[in-house]
């Protein structure tokens, strides 16, 4: 491993979509099989950045499912279930997904991410003992509409074993509300699915457990190659040692967080990951560095809010000012003013900076990322 991580250089996204412009090449030169081998082509969320395009053959769909099915047996998800699967046909791990179901003996209802009416009408009539993935638009998306329908969420969710989450950083708020209002379990599910490699949350609720045996993983000083010891923050390296479609070799996540390597109280002795945001979505304001996730925290003290919606305006490397352009319902628009005010004393206090606020509709955010979550950064040239 030291020869490994002496000699062998990183490689990250803006790195194939450089080569595939400059050659044409539609898969960035990542691609290892043969050409005319039959393989299925997804592509990335493209939140950060163009999509990339990923092909995976049937015997890596087989591989990865093995990483899923771990991940639902976790879960509850026995045999003679049904798992509830929401998620876009482009994502690679999507037939790993349902794969994986399928191999511990599960029924499986497919449904899209955002058809609110269409996966309440599931859960009434199906009723799944499982959920994946519940996103933070859908989730708030479900409480909305089953108020406006007079739906108990007690009720509807009471064969629901867990749900797991994804898309974002899971949050106190979130949290209790699938676990207090739903009455139900929710297990964080997070990674990266160009890969198709992602860790989730046993019963413990602490940290993230990995698959050691399926993939390489490394913590290094975020752009460098310095790794940090297990419990340092640092940036997450990836390198797929069973997939044979794709030259994942030290990918960079460009995921912040840090790891724990002693066994978990669950009895796992794999990798426990803990998730801190990403490296692009990081702003410095008066030299302090933000995170997304801590300005979600204050949001969620507003009932108004705390869907999560919303966007740090970067113009500049480090700002005077922490600027946000926050998703409003048309309901909540009289009281903006007032809101405003409230908000951007509460943030604040909390991170000690100027706060600005720049209030956008909701749905104007939700269109400029894909179903499950929004880019956290609107980048504006310095005047």
């Amino acid at each position: 491993l030291d020869d490994f991580t002496a000699k062998v250089p990183t490689i990250d996204k803006d790195m194939v979509r450089v080569f595939r412009e400059r050659t044409g090449d539609a898969f960035g030169g990542m691609h290892c099989r043969p050409a005319d081998e039959i393989c299925d082509i997804h592509s990335s969320s493209g939140t950060t950045g163009a999509p990339t395009f990923l092909p995976i053959n049937r015997r890596d769909i087989d591989v990865f499912a093995e990483s899923f099915a771990r991940h639902y047996w976790c879960a509850g998800l026995r045999p003679g279930h049904t798992l509830s699967l929401s998620l876009g046909l482009y994502l690679r791990p999507l037939q790993a997904l349902y794969t994986a179901a399928h191999r511990i003996g599960a029924h499986v209802a497919l449904t899209d991410w955002l058809d609110i009416p269409r996966l309440l009408h599931t859960f009434r009539y199906i009723q799944p003992d499982i959920h994946i993935f519940l996103t933070p638009p859908q989730a708030f998306g479900l409480r909305d509409e089953m108020a406006s329908e007079g739906m108990d969420p007690k009720v509807l969710f009471d064969p629901v074993k867990a749900f797991i989450w994804a898309g974002d950083a899971i949050t106190p708020k979130t949290r209790r509300l699938v676990t207090e209002e739903w009455a139900s379990v929710v297990h964080d599910m997070s990674g990266t699915a160009d890969l198709s490699y992602v860790m989730m949350e046993c019963q413990a609720h602490d940290g993230l457990h990995a698959h050691d045996d399926l993939w390489f993983l490394e913590v290094v000083e975020p752009g460098t190659t310095t790794p940090v010891a297990p419990g340092e923050r640092g940036e997450f390296l990836y390198t797929a040692m069973m997939d044979s479609s794709l030259g994942f070799v030290r990918w960079r996540s460009e995921d912040v967080g840090y790891i724990a390597t002693e066994p978990c109280i669950c009895g796992r002795t794999s990798t426990r990951l803990y998730f801190l945001g990403r490296v692009g979505y990081r702003v410095t304001v008066r030299d302090q560095m933000i995170f997304p996730v801590e300005i979600q925290h204050v949001l969620e003290l507003f009932p108004e809010f705390d869907h999560g919606i919303f966007q740090i305006i970067r113009d500049a490397g480090n700002m005077d000012t922490l600027k946000l352009r926050l998703g409003f319902r048309p309901q909540d628009e009289p009281a903006l003013e007032t809101l405003r005010t409230q908000l951007e004393q509460h943030l604040g206090d909390k991170l000690g900076l100027p706060i600005a606020i720049h209030f956008v509709p909701t749905e104007d955010l939700l269109v400029l990322g894909p179903p499950h979550k929004i880019p956290r950064i609107h980048e504006v040239a310095a005047a």
